[in-house]
């Protein structure tokens, strides 16, 4: 269901948690910053944002001309601090130190300003590899605020053109909102509302079950509920709001500031995206209901704390957003839903208990992973180890094998639990194999196998078991692989005297996971390395000819290998 509602501001609540986001609102700097693009700002991603396995930890500034090639500048003055070139992530990257005691950075670059380029160009051939990081020394590097340092690019894991900018703390390193730093963003459009989960919770403050309440927009710009009273058959409630907000003449679905939620006027639920410690990030998963996103349900943001969710960026209240109902007195309940322009939107209903208790039916499961303490499991063929803060609830773990005979599958395919239940950290997973020839042991690896393409998931042999470390649940198994990678030209000829860059699409029989390596490769021109630049999306490798290819007869030589060491070399002789 999808509701388009302008919504009103939304009053003061009866009782205030210090500081609220409207104080947080004007506690930052609103002068410092300057806007590092040439033209007004259009949001497509927003800090906080949620995003797969993470909250997006910046805001993404798309251009209007396009984007690739448009000038950045620097949002204030400082120096260099840090720039890396990744083949994925960030792409190309720069950060820069102010004296106020916060870093900027700057992500997605096409290319730095010409010095800054030759720096780590000059690296690159020094150390011969594409992917760097460099920390110049303090002040190598100076800029001015408003001075060019880079063009806006789609390098990295960038799914389009744009800068994405972020503000952080120099000090702790955590992200700061951007946006609360007064940048010219105009936005007067409230947060849209568009549906409601109601999660029905134990006492320890678990999901039994849940349903969808159907959202109605009153004519004065708020939200109700269908009648305006729940009546639901439970003890303890939870609730999750979907909800998007958009900026004013720009229609992009970004991500909200903060939730509040008041129950009899008193605050027992709020999150806000003030600040992030990139080590809590993967808290995302718990934050949102899981299996409705795996379901293709949305992004639905919990307004209640699992057990295990320890993101800093809750409110602790007493009850930390579970709603207690009672048949005999009716709970008012006032949701709020805010951007960092203040503008806000309100959800109002009230909820009691019914006389008819809602009954759940559990699944069948083998085993019982308490979150808030170590497990290990030790089977025949599986070892099993999640440690303590891996889970962010009781999982009733449900365990099976199933035999698969396949050709280059050597053990039974192990069923660990599904993939609609989030993983916080890495855990231990080994499995025996049945029937490998000693001389595929070094080619063996523990592999994803849910349909698809198989992803290789790494392996080293501890006895008889092979074993690694993986963050996801699914469907696991011991295969080999023997198969090289492929190196397909895309602008090669014998003939390169009429164009300026050298490329090639390479490609593996496995997708990669958990603690496999992903591809490496070396490319040589006579015997001499050379930057070949690798866009992991596209899974391309280019050489544009910089000077250290003469004209004459060459030999290019490009190697590719895998996690298992298979390599394919290309080898061949060109004209330039």
């Amino acid at each position: 269901m999808t509701l388009l509602c302008i919504a009103t501001a939304f009053g003061k609540p009866e009782r205030s948690v210090d500081p609220s986001p409207e104080t947080i609102l004007s506690s930052y700097p609103k002068d410092y910053f300057a806007n590092p693009v040439d033209d007004a700002i259009r949001l497509t991603g927003t800090f906080g944002e949620l995003r797969p396995d993470h909250f997006h930890s910046g805001i993404d500034i798309k251009s209007k001309t396009g984007g690739v090639g448009q000038p950045i500048f620097a949002a204030a003055s400082g120096f260099v601090s840090r720039i890396k070139v990744q083949a994925s992530g960030y792409g190309n990257v720069m950060y820069i130190d102010h004296p106020n005691g916060y870093t900027t950075v700057y992500a997605h670059l096409d290319r730095f300003a010409p010095e800054l380029e030759r720096y780590v160009r000059e690296n690159q051939y020094k150390k011969e590899q594409f992917e760097i990081e460099l920390q110049p020394a303090e002040g190598a590097f100076k800029v001015r605020q408003g001075e060019v340092i880079g063009r806006m690019g789609n390098s990295g894991s960038s799914s389009g053109p744009h800068l994405h900018f972020e503000i952080r703390n120099s000090n702790t390193g955590k992200g700061v909102n951007p946006l609360l730093f007064g940048l010219p963003v105009t936005d007067r459009e409230p947060p849209q509302l568009r549906d409601l989960k109601v999660y029905f919770l134990s006492e320890k403050r678990e999901t039994l079950g849940s349903k969808g309440i159907e959202l109605i927009c009153k004519a004065d710009g708020t939200y109700g509920v269908v009648g305006d009273t729940l009546q639901l058959g439970a003890w303890r409630t939870g609730f999750a709001l979907k909800s998007i907000d958009q900026m004013t003449g720009f229609r992009n679905n970004n991500g909200i500031y903060a939730i509040t939620m008041l129950v009899d006027g008193q605050t027992e639920y709020e999150w806000r995206m003030d600040e992030l410690d990139f080590d809590e990030t993967r808290y995302m998963n718990a934050h949102v209901d899981y299996q409705a996103l795996k379901r293709g349900n949305g992004w639905f943001q919990r307004c209640f704390v699992l057990p295990g969710d320890k993101l800093s960026n809750y409110t602790r209240t007493e009850g930390l957003g579970v709603v207690p109902l009672y048949k005999e007195k009716v709970s008012k309940i006032n949701m709020k839903v805010m951007d960092t322009a203040g503008n806000a939107t309100n959800l109002q209903f009230w909820a009691k208990r019914s006389e008819n208790m809602e009954s759940f039916v559990s699944q069948p499961y083998q085993y019982e992973f308490a979150h808030d303490n170590d497990t290990r499991l030790e089977l025949e063929d599986l070892q099993l180890s999640i440690s303590k803060g891996t889970l962010y609830e009781t999982l009733f773990f449900q365990y099976r094998t199933t035999p698969d005979e396949s050709t280059g599958i050597y053990s039974a395919v192990h069923h660990l639990h599904h993939e609609k239940t989030p993983v916080h950290r890495h855990f231990d997973l080994a499995l025996r194999p049945r029937n490998l020839p000693d001389a595929l042991r070094d080619k063996a690896v523990i592999a994803r196998c849910d349909g698809g393409k198989p992803e290789n998931c790494g392996g080293t042999w501890k006895g008889d078991f092979l074993t690694t470390r993986v963050r996801r649940f699914g469907d696991y198994c011991v295969m080999v692989d023997q198969q090289p990678p492929k190196i397909t030209p895309i602008s090669f000829l014998p003939d390169m005297r009429r164009r300026n860059v050298l490329s090639f699409r390479i490609s593996d029989n496995f997708a990669v996971s958990g603690m496999a390596g992903g591809l490496s490769y070396r490319g040589m021109i006579d015997g001499q390395w050379v930057l070949f630049e690798y866009d992991k999306k596209r899974a391309l490798l280019s050489y544009a000819f910089d000077g250290h290819v003469a004209p004459g007869n060459h030999v290019l030589r490009l190697s590719v290998k895998d996690d298992r060491g298979n390599e394919t070399v290309f080898e061949r002789n060109f004209k330039k």
